[in-house]
């Protein structure tokens, strides 16, 4: 699961609060000159209301300065309800929309608004962020091919595509561009896609006439929530602030009210319940906003690193940065829950003692050791975070039969059999073709008296298309797999499947 969710309260505004206060005049304002040499704002929304929580006081001041808007929303947030009943993610999507037009218009009526309709949370696949690239750069070259779904913020969502205009002389830049998008190191998948895709435009646009007018700004969303004023994943050198004043956060508030989809509850089931609490919101009514000024050569919130060589290197990035910015992200080692499920992981196993044992998502090695030594030959424990996996084999370089490999699965898989394979807290970070592919790979590998170990998070996961439930659905409807114990409650579902027939582990035993 991920270190945090739109359930948990998350850090108090009150310590941000003190904290900034703390700093008074440190950060850096962007005063009314620079905002005078603005001549094109782009504001770039992985989801639907990102581009209102971060950036609508900034969006407000622009147009009230008369500077040119575009607001490209990349994903139609479809996937932020996974569990409602009177919901479908087409249904969703058009709401989230219409949200975002009406907000937008709120606070900028003259903003062209486009919706680029990737897939909710896939948008790091190359295909999806490449598109985003290039609608960035329409967007300042004033390409004659817009995007869908472009429509001017008083007009709504969903008119037909029209050119976003020309900026300047032989298509080149303004004289003043900004990009301001989600942070990459907000630990979200799709921020840090959305964050690539401005990187890679930038970088595209430097070397053309005008490029080095373009400036790049980044809009933290999450790290309000999950993150603390004291920790160290927090960009205070870089960061800069937009004051708001009261007609200006009044606007701001109105157009979060309108993204009543994410501020309000769907209906009373469950599956429905709100997003947005007025805990989380609170970060957002600040009479300022806060940016982290994005170095040209460098990715929104990420170091500067070779580019890994792998199938899904924005995962690989995802979760490299979530590693580095803690020892434990998932309080394997601290938090209670997590030291429970896994003694019931390891109760639940059919057998005492295998040979062969792979554990897909691995992470820090917690649970690695335990199974690790339940194997007489081999242990492999893959990751898609290198990170994490340096920390897995330090923590097990004491045991000869344990190794620990870098893969993307389902797409890479180690070679071998094996009589036990676990996947704990994976599925839902998959698509369903490719968890479907995991299952197959799964069906291909494990040993003919083999056994499979699913365990998941039940909670919702923001901007997860899957959840726990729905992995595990998957896995049961499959014919080559039949359950031999499950474990449900609350929290988490853990299910022991074999390949048919399934023989209780007393009958094999002969006590039953």
């Amino acid at each position: 699961m991920t270190g945090y969710t739109h359930h948990d309260d998350g850090t108090a505004e009150e310590r941000w609060a003190e904290a900034f206060a703390a700093r008074g005049g440190a950060l850096r304002e962007i005063g009314v000159g620079e905002l005078a040499e603005l001549g094109h704002l782009v504001v770039v929304a992985a989801h639907p209301d990102d581009e209102t929580l971060g950036a609508a006081g900034l969006l407000a001041r622009a147009y009230a300065a008369g500077v040119r808007t575009t607001v490209l929303v990349a994903t139609s947030g479809e996937a932020s309800h996974p569990g409602s009943t009177t919901h479908r993610p087409s249904e969703l999507a058009r709401l989230r929309e219409a949200e975002t037009a009406a907000a937008v218009a709120a606070v900028d009526p003259g903003a062209t608004v486009a919706f680029l309709r990737a897939p909710d949370g896939r948008l790091g696949e190359a295909p999806h962020r490449e598109a985003l690239t290039e609608a960035l750069l329409a967007a300042v070259r004033g390409s004659g091919a817009g995007p869908a779904g472009v429509a001017s913020a008083a007009d709504g969502a969903g008119s037909a595509a029209a050119p976003l205009e020309g900026s300047g002389p032989g298509g080149a830049p303004v004289a003043s561009t900004w990009f301001v998008a989600p942070w990459g190191g907000d630990r979200h998948p799709d921020h840090e896609a959305a964050a690539e895709a401005v990187a890679d435009a930038v970088r595209q646009l430097a070397d053309e006439p005008g490029g080095s007018r373009i400036r790049s700004l980044a809009y933290p969303v999450w790290l309000w929530h999950w993150g603390a004023p004291d920790g160290a994943e927090v960009p205070w050198d870089a960061l800069v602030r937009v004051p708001l004043d009261d007609e200006t956060l009044a606007a701001k508030r109105a157009a979060l009210a309108v993204h009543r989809s994410q501020v309000e509850p769907l209906s009373d089931r469950a599956g429905d319940e709100v997003l947005l609490h007025p805990g989380m919101l609170a970060h957002f009514e600040r009479p300022f906003e806060l940016f982290v000024e994005v170095p040209a050569e460098l990715p929104a919130g990420l170091p500067a690193e070779p580019e890994p060589q792998h199938e899904n290197h924005t995962a690989a990035r995802y979760f490299d940065a979530l590693h580095e910015s803690a020892a434990d992200p998932w309080g394997f080692e601290s938090r209670w829950y997590e030291q429970r499920k896994r003694a019931i992981l390891l109760a639940s196993l059919p057998d005492r003692r295998y040979r062969e044992v792979l554990e897909v998502g691995t992470s820090t090695g917690v649970l690695s050791r335990e199974l690790a030594g339940r194997a007489s030959v081999r242990f492999v424990g893959v990751d898609v975070s290198e990170v994490a996996l340096a920390r897995a084999r330090n923590r097990n370089a004491d045991l000869p039969q344990a190794s620990f490999e870098r893969m993307t699965v389902p797409a890479d898989w180690p070679a071998g059999t094996f009589d036990l394979v676990v996947v704990s807290e994976v599925g839902y970070y998959l698509d369903p073709a490719s968890l479907t592919d995991l299952f197959d790979r799964i069906a291909t590998a494990l040993a003919p008296d083999g056994a499979l170990v699913l365990c998941h998070w039940r909670h919702t996961i923001v901007d997860r298309a899957l959840t726990g439930d729905d992995v595990h659905a998957v896995l049961e409807r499959r014919p080559d797999f039949v359950r031999l114990a499950r474990h449900l409650e609350e929290d988490f579902v853990l299910d022991v499947v074999v390949r048919p027939p399934a023989v209780s582990i007393a009958a094999r035993e002969g006590l039953a």
